[in-house]
């Protein structure tokens, strides 16, 4: 019988045996070794388990991956400037407003919101739709069109670059679409509403296959110092596919100032290396806000030629397609079906993938079950101190086309979630700075919660082991952890440590080491 020794970083299980055959492979197990020895350095920084990045092993517990709860319509086209095709693109928090920004017959527009959850239309007075300006329609400082409507829509980003100028504060992409090459213009303003071009020429000029041929999403990344951009672009399915010859997929291009741009670098999708195994339509990738470090993608993943519905099915349920640009409107309209999948990273070419499942899906009702549909809009905010919200696309190309709300707890997009029969968490050595540990967690009335602070080699420190914990039940966005003896963990900030947490009917959804 060969006994079993687990890689617990990743749940992989080698006969015992194989780990003891041969010179070279002792060398390779011994630099394995090593490498998992080394701590990794969270500091201060709040952690969420939505990679692998804090767990090397589960027992008993897994991940699980949380939806979102329908709120309210946020934005509904009732205006008449808003006529034919209408999709929400991004919804943008800054400071005390937010602006969320919305096709209206090809044309950018905004509504604004002061508490993410009420929105009005606001009269700019920028751009003329037939003989009026009293619209939402975003625009030019000299009130023309950023870019005609027969075009690809602008996108407007926040940069959130510390000093950066109070009159370029938002950023806008515009394309100019040429044979094999695409060229980004861009634009600034003060306010989201008016914009000027930073200059006549191109920022960026690519020959990649498909680039910018979606919405891209743009930031200033604290972590890494450097403006990121994730663009879509598309890949030739080899052997060619008539029904389905391009693969949509994501690629990713940095700058230090927004001028000079290095060339698109391709991200690989967890096992699946470069090929995804779906289309990602728009990845929506965007820094967490509790913890920037940690990139969210709430991508768009549409189910090419995958039809939910049949002709007689969608006329019986009274869909109405919107668009009147294509021969057969009903026939492009239930084609195929989308909803949105979850994936991070954090910086790099790799995206990880712990799920395969949507985390928003289309739902009941025939009119969600169309092509481009249950989108999320590019933007993950907080929404009171509890929750947080997106907002996803519903009834596209439709004339009941919406942008509806959605909720999640506060971090609550995975958690490590035990049964009642129990289970347990253990992480890799890391150091931490600080004097408490906060998490993040619920219980049912019966479930608990405890946590063992451990050394390196998996021993439990004194006054600091299991038995010292007090039991914590409830639900709570942020609870200290207590331990009955006398020990601090001020002691142990800096030096590698490992925790570990055994839970009943519970969920775990982030930590944080902090000060007083």
């Amino acid at each position: 019988m060969l006994r079993h020794v687990r890689n617990s970083r990743f749940g992989v299980r080698l006969p015992a045996v194989l780990l003891l055959v041969g010179g070279a492979l002792g060398e390779l197990t011994s630099a394995c070794c090593a490498q998992s020895e080394q701590a990794l350095s969270i500091g201060s920084r709040r952690e969420l388990f939505v990679d692998r990045y804090l767990v090397e092993s589960l027992e008993g517990a897994r991940f699980q991956l949380h939806h979102p709860r329908p709120a309210e319509l946020a934005v509904e086209r009732d205006q008449p400037w808003e006529q034919r095709m209408y999709n929400g693109i991004s919804v943008i928090k800054d400071g005390g407003r937010y602006l969320l920004y919305y096709s209206a017959l090809n044309r950018l527009a905004v509504a604004v919101s002061s508490d993410g959850i009420h929105w009005q239309k606001p009269d700019l007075g920028l751009v003329e739709w037939e003989g009026s300006r009293d619209n939402s329609l975003v625009g030019t400082v000299d009130g023309q069109l950023m870019i005609g409507a027969d075009k690809p829509l602008p996108e407007i980003f926040l940069d959130r670059r510390p000093g950066i100028d109070p009159a370029t504060r938002f950023k806008a992409f515009t394309l100019i679409e040429g044979s094999g090459v695409t060229k980004v213009i861009g634009w600034v303003s003060a306010d989201g509403f008016a914009f000027r071009k930073i200059r006549q020429e191109p920022l960026i000029e690519t020959s990649l296959y498909g680039a910018f041929d979606g919405f891209e999403s743009l930031f200033w990344s604290a972590v890494e110092q450097r403006y990121v951009l994730y663009l879509r672009y598309a890949i030739r399915v080899r052997p060619p596919n008539p029904k389905d010859p391009n693969r949509r997929s994501v690629a990713r291009m940095t700058s230090p100032d927004l001028l000079t741009w290095q060339d698109p670098q391709r991200m690989t999708f967890g096992d699946a290396g470069l090929l995804p195994p779906d289309h990602h339509y728009n990845n929506q990738t965007t820094p967490y806000f509790r913890a920037p470090h940690i990139y969210i993608a709430l991508s768009s993943r549409l189910a090419q030629q995958r039809a939910a519905l049949t002709r007689a099915r969608a006329v019986a349920a009274g869909l109405r397609p919107a668009r009147v640009d294509v021969a057969d409107p009903l026939k492009w309209l239930i084609a195929d079906c989308a909803d949105t999948v979850m994936m991070t990273t954090r910086g790099g070419t790799h995206y990880d993938r712990l799920f395969q499942e949507a985390v928003v899906r289309p739902g009941p009702g025939a009119n969600n079950w169309v092509s481009r549909s249950n989108y999320t809009l590019r933007g993950l905010h907080p929404t009171s101190p509890t929750e947080m919200s997106i907002y996803v696309n519903r009834h596209n190309g439709q004339h009941s086309s919406h942008v509806r709300r959605y909720v999640f707890r506060t971090d609550g997009l995975v958690s490590i979630h035990a049964p009642f029969a129990g289970g347990s968490l253990r992480t890799p050595p890391f150091t931490f700075s600080g004097n408490r540990l906060r998490i993040n967690y619920a219980t049912s009335a019966v479930g608990s919660l405890r946590v063992e602070v451990q050394n390196r080699e998996g021993r439990p420190v004194e006054g600091l082991a299991l038995a010292d914990c007090d039991e914590i039940f409830g639900d709570e966005i942020s609870r200290t952890v207590s331990w009955k003896s006398s020990a601090r963990l001020s002691a142990l900030s800096g030096q590698p440590i490992r925790l570990r947490f055994v839970m009943r009917d519970a969920d775990l959804y982030s930590l944080r080491f902090s000060d007083d």
